[in-house]
C-alpha cells in the first residue's frame, strides 16, 4: 500500500434509492436519451472501476453507477434498503439480512446463462471475503474489521470468513466481535459493493477495467483522463412510480481539471450538469448564455481542514493557539459562498443538535500570543487550486502577525501524497466527508486503529480516551449518543491534532434538457435523471 492511504478522504458521496422523479414512457431506443456531466477530477484520475479501489470522490460516483449494495442512502442522507429488503438485529451481535429476490448481474459473456447472473447469498460472503482477505489493501478493510473472524482470515489462519454466514440463498447473517447498532450503516459504502466470484476469476486483474455489477449502468467506453461512457443495465431491477430505471439510455461523463474549459462545454451544450466554485458561477454569470439554467447551493458535508504532523509541532496548546490566531469571520469573506467556517467538528447541515460554537475555535489573539511566542516558522502544504492558495494565505498572513515565518507549498496532488506520507510538513491540507449521514465519519479516521494502511489516522493520532468514547457510542441506540458525540468532539478539540477550517458549499448548475435531484453528499443520481 503507498498512495492511496489518504484517498479516502475524498470519499465524501453515495447514491440514494429514493426519487422525486420518474421515467416518461415515450422513451424508446431509436430516441435514445444521451445525458452528459463533467467530472471535475482536481486531485485524483480513475483508474479502475473495482470497488476495492473506490478512494476517491470520483471513483465512489462512478462505482455507485455499476454496482449496488445490501444498503443505500437516501435523498436525507439515511439508510434504506437496496440489495437486502430488510434487516433485523436477531441477538446483540448478530445482523440478519433478508435479500432481494430476482435481481442479476449485468450481461457479460462469463456468464454462461441468465441462471449464473442471480443474485443470493453467497454472493455477499464472496465480497467480503474478498474485501477481507490477506491480499486486500482496499481503505474499506477498516471499516469491517469488527465483523467475527476477520483478523483471523486476514492473516490466513482460516479459509472462510465465519462472521458472514449463509443462512439460505436469500437470507445472510453477519456476526460482530462487538456490539454495534449501526452496522447497517457501514453497508453502504462503495467498498461493499456486491461482486459475483464468476466475474472476478474470469477476468482476474482485467476487472478493474471490466467491471461487473448489478446496477442501474454498465461501463461502455472509457478513455482515461478523458470520457466515461455508460449504458442502461436493461436488467436492472429497480423500480419507480410503476417504471423501470433508469429513465436514460445513455450517460457521457467528460473528465476535466480545467475549470474553464468544464465552464466552456456547459455553455456550448456539451454537458447537462456542472458543479462548479464561486467565482465560476461569477463568470458564469456574466457570459451571453444560448439557453437558461437553473442553480442550486447547499451546504455540503465536507470538512476542509489540515492536519498537524504531531512529530514537529508536538505541544497541543501551541496547536490551539494556531487556531486561536485565525481570525475565522475574515476567513468566511474569503470563502464567499464557497464554505461556511466551522463552529464544530460537526456539519450544521446534517447534525443540528451536535453543533454549538466552540471556544478553542473562536478567535482569540491574546490566548494565539501566550503559546506561540516561541514557534519560529512552519512548513505548510496545500493543493493549487485558487481557493486553497487564498487560504493558505490567510494562515501566513495572521501567523506573521506573531513573527512566524510560514513557508507555503502549492502542489499537485501526486506531490502533496509525498509530503503527507514522508512527514514533509508542519501542516498539510485535508479534506474529509462522511458516505453516509453519520456522525462517527468525522470521529473514526483519528481512531487509533485507524492508522495507515488499513485507515486514514494520516498524523497518528492516538488517545485512549477518545477511542472508548467512540468505540462505546457505537453500542448506544441512536436516540442515545448525543452525549458521547459531544464528549469525544470535546477530547479531541482539547488535543487539536488538525485546524479546522471550513464546511464547503456544492453549487450546480443545470441547463433545461434534464432535472436530477442534488443529493445532501454531493453525488449524482443518474438512475433518477429525467428529460423535462
Amino acid at each position: 500500500m503507498k498512495t492511496k492511504w489518504w484517498i479516502a478522504l475524498m470519499a465524501i458521496i453515495v447514491v440514494g434509492s429514493t426519487s422525486l422523479f420518474a421515467c416518461h414512457d415515450s422513451q424508446k431506443p431509436e430516441n435514445e436519451l444521451v445525458l452528459n456531466d463533467i467530472l471535475r477530477l482536481q486531485q485524483a484520475q480513475i483508474n479502475s472501476f473495482d470497488p476495492l479501489d473506490a478512494y476517491h470522490a470520483g471513483h465512489i460516483q462512478i462505482v455507485k453507477q455499476l454496482y449496488n449494495t445490501l444498503v443505500d442512502i437516501d435523498l436525507n442522507g439515511r439508510p434504506v434498503p437496496s440489495m437486502a429488503e430488510k434487516w433485523e438485529n436477531i441477538d446483540p451481535k448478530t445482523w440478519r439480512f433478508y435479500l432481494r429476490k430476482n435481481v442479476y448481474f449485468a450481461d457479460d459473456p462469463c456468464f454462461a446463462n441468465k441462471t449464473e447472473r442471480m443474485f443470493v447469498a453467497t454472493d455477499v460472503k464472496y465480497t467480503f471475503e474478498r474485501l477481507l482477505n490477506n491480499a486486500s489493501t482496499s481503505l474499506g478493510v477498516s471499516y469491517f474489521t469488527n465483523i467475527s473472524g476477520a483478523q483471523k482470515y486476514r492473516e490466513g489462519k482460516t479459509n472462510s470468513l465465519e462472521g458472514v454466514r449463509v443462512v439460505d440463498n436469500y437470507t445472510i447473517d453477519f456476526v460482530l466481535e462487538k456490539e454495534d447498532l449501526s452496522f447497517p450503516d457501514l453497508l453502504t459504502l462503495s467498498y461493499a459493493s456486491i461482486v459475483k466470484k464468476e466475474a472476478i476469476e474470469h477476468y482476474g486483474e482485467k476487472f478493474k477495467q471490466h467491471p461487473i455489477g448489478t446496477g442501474p449502468f454498465m461501463l461502455k467506453g472509457y478513455e482515461p483522463d478523458k470520457e466515461i461512457t455508460l449504458v442502461k443495465n436493461t436488467d436492472y431491477w429497480e423500480r419507480q412510480t410503476g417504471q423501470q430505471l433508469p429513465c436514460v439510455d445513455n450517460i457521457v461523463i467528460h473528465l476535466t481539471t480545467d475549470d474553464n474549459l468544464a465552464l466552456l462545454m456547459f455553455k456550448n451544450k456539451k454537458s447537462d450538469f456542472l458543479e462548479l466554485s464561486f467565482p465560476l458561477l461569477k463568470q458564469l454569470e456574466t457570459m451571453d448564455m444560448p439557453f437558461s439554467y437553473k442553480t442550486e447551493t447547499r451546504e455540503n458535508p465536507q470538512l476542509n481542514f489540515y492536519l498537524y504532523n504531531l512529530k514537529t509541532i508536538k505541544d497541543e496548546n501551541v496547536r490551539k493557539a494556531i487556531n486561536y490566531a485565525l481570525n475565522r469571520k475574515e476567513l468566511q469573506e474569503i470563502l464567499s459562498e464557497q464554505g461556511s467556517i466551522t463552529k464544530s467538528l460537526y456539519p450544521p447541515e446534517l447534525f443540528k443538535k451536535l453543533t454549538s460554537s466552540k471556544e478553542v475555535l473562536n478567535y482569540n489573539p491574546e490566548k494565539a500570543k501566550a503559546y506561540l511566542k516561541n514557534l519560529n516558522s512552519l512548513k505548510l502544504v496545500c493543493f493549487e487550486d485558487i481557493l486553497s492558495k487564498s487560504v493558505a494565505d490567510f494562515i501566513a498572513r495572521s501567523l506573521k502577525k506573531y513573527d512566524i515565518r510560514v513557508e507555503i507549498e502549492s502542489v499537485p496532488f501526486p506531490v502533496l501524497v509525498d509530503r503527507l506520507t514522508k512527514g514533509k510538513y508542519d501542516l498539510i491540507q485535508i479534506y474529509w466527508g462522511p458516505l453516509y449521514a453519520d456522525v462517527c465519519h468525522y470521529l473514526n479516521p483519528f481512531l487509533t486503529s485507524s492508522f495507515p494502511p488499513t485507515g486514514n489516522n494520516f498524523n497518528k493520532y492516538s488517545n485512549p480516551a477518545f477511542d472508548k468514547l467512540v468505540m462505546e457510542t457505537k453500542l448506544l441506540p441512536a436516540d442515545k449518543r448525543k452525549e458521547n458525540f459531544l464528549k469525544a468532539e470535546d477530547q479531541i478539540l482539547s488535543d487539536m491534532p488538525f485546524l479546522l477550517l471550513y464546511f464547503k458549499n456544492t453549487i450546480r448548475v443545470s441547463n433545461e434538457r434534464f432535472d436530477m435531484p442534488l443529493h445532501p453528499l454531493g453525488y449524482r443520481f443518474y438512475k433518477f435523471a429525467e428529460k423535462r
